[in-house]
């Protein structure tokens, strides 16, 4: 059977992962940005498609 491999001393802050609904209501979605980033990754995903299909 394996050990985990961690510390278990280690105590963690909770409230540094913490995101108030307030933080999350007032973002402004950049739109443009992320369908050009969803536009890339389908590009780069179909010629890489591509490249491994000719071998």
């Amino acid at each position: 059977m394996e050990t985990p491999n961690h510390n278990s001393d280690i105590v963690f802050k909770e409230d540094i992962y913490t995101i108030s609904w307030s933080d999350i209501e007032n973002t402004e979605i950049d739109y443009e940005n992320y369908l050009s980033d969803i536009e890339n990754f389908l590009r780069e995903d179909f010629e890489n498609d591509i490249l491994e299909d000719d071998y």
